[in-house]
């Protein structure tokens, strides 16, 4: 069968007849295995396996799922033996069970339940970024089948969590799967050669190489797979954020669902070294659930402090696409009696003002006549040569500021009751 159409070709060919797709030799549909597996269509293949979709014939037609180790080595093989020893033996609502394992021409394979529905990848990249309510609600059911994994003896390390491996069900379930290359966790062992497999973006830095992988593994990828939920955005490869410095892009700059608490509790479990993250997926889990109590910081463009400590509900923005939007005319109008009695006090201060004014105009008159007469100047400048009176400049020098002042409030009185810009 075709790994893209499951389309049926002949064995000798390369290239799928129906839709041009490289050939991997995978089985012929209506193919039984073991004698009570038939084979209908291929569900998903990758480098190190093929999932098929088939029927049980001895249990009247229930739909199963089949994978197919495709890699032959020692390793690979070894490593398909303990996906199917680590699947046998839980129990768990958000993760497949697997109740059958044996061999066939040369070829491995587990029998597991179909989950049916669409995985996180496709779902996110048909309908972009998901709220934030949605994105929980399979966020709590892969950290409680994580969280069940960690608490075996020894813990399970799923180790390719990611988008692509979490399928969404119909009634809205989400179930983990894809073992391939999960393992028994104990201190201090390395990973071994068959088990090793990175997904840019989605695995830790710990992970390239033959890094020791551990519960926190998972949480980065956890985190990362929560990430792209909300973002639609992959994050930056662990290897590239390491060597090139490469940042991540801030989730609530795509989705202003994220609050900043939440961002908070992302980026570090995101963190490049294990120590840094959150040493378990517990952990992580309750960090998200406090970020999410906290109440969402408004974004209006007038502070609280303006309202006594609040905004009145009348005063409030709405939601929009973009976010909270400001409303129109945030700032309450006077009434009608204040507008009143406010124009009354600025008649009365304009009336002292204008006193005050004239008063000093009489001065500056005499000033100037003291001054820019002929005789005057000669006599006033030959009088504060002589006597050192400073009173002409002192009285000119008030004039200047009470006028300053005069200005100063007009603006003020215009911007206070909207005669002005």
């Amino acid at each position: 069968m075709c790994p893209e159409c499951s389309a049926d070709n002949l064995d000798g060919a390369i290239v799928c007849s129906k839709c041009g797709a490289q050939l991997r030799g995978l089985l012929g549909s209506l193919t039984v295995l073991n004698n009570r597996y038939r084979v209908l269509r291929v569900l998903g293949c990758g480098g190190m396996g093929a999932v098929y979709l088939a029927e049980d014939i001895a249990l009247y037609g229930r739909k199963v799922a089949i994978k197919e180790n495709l890699d032959t080595s020692h390793e690979g093989k070894r490593q398909f033996e303990t996906e199917a020893r680590i699947l046998s033996t839980l129990s768990h609502p958000n993760l497949p069970r697997v109740f059958d394992f044996f061999t066939s021409g040369g070829k491995q394979y587990v029998v597991m339940d179909y989950i049916a529905g669409e995985d996180l990848l496709k779902l996110v990249e048909r309908n972009g970024p998901q709220e934030l309510e949605e994105a929980l609600k399979w966020f709590w059911q892969v950290c409680d089948a994580v969280e069940y994994l960690h608490s075996q003896s020894p813990p399970v390390i799923h180790r390719d969590i990611k988008p692509s491996n979490i399928k969404i069900q119909p009634d809205g379930r989400a179930i983990l799967v894809d073992f391939g290359i999960a393992k028994f966790y104990r201190p201090g062992q390395k990973t071994a050669v068959g088990a090793q497999a990175v997904t840019p973006g989605f695995s830790p830095i710990e992970q390239y190489g033959k890094g020791i992988t551990d519960q926190r593994s998972d949480v980065y990828s956890l985190a990362a797979t929560f990430y792209f939920a909300l973002t639609g955005v992959v994050p930056p490869e662990a290897i590239e954020r390491l060597t090139h410095n490469k940042q991540l892009v801030p989730m609530s700059s795509i989705n202003p669902d994220v609050t900043e608490p939440i961002e908070r509790a992302v980026e570090k479990a995101l963190r490049l070294h294990p120590s840094e993250r959150y040493s378990s997926v517990r952990e992580f889990r309750e960090a998200i659930r406090i970020a999410v109590a906290q109440p969402k910081r408004s974004t209006l463009p007038y502070g609280s402090h303006q309202y006594g400590g609040g905004v009145p509900t009348s005063h409030r923005g709405k939601r929009g696409r973009g976010g909270w939007q400001a409303p129109r005319n945030p700032m309450p109008h006077p009434t009608q009696f204040g507008d009143q009695l406010g124009c009354l006090f600025q008649l009365l201060e304009m009336l002292i003002w204008l006193f005050i004014a004239w008063s000093f105009g009489c001065c500056i008159t005499v000033l100037v006549l003291y001054l820019f007469t002929p005789f005057g100047f000669a006599w006033g400048l030959g009088s504060f040569i002589v006597t050192g009176n400073p009173l002409p400049m002192l009285i000119f020098s008030l004039w200047l500021l009470m006028l300053m002042q005069i200005a100063r409030t007009a603006r003020k009185a215009r911007g206070r009751y909207g005669r002005g810009p």
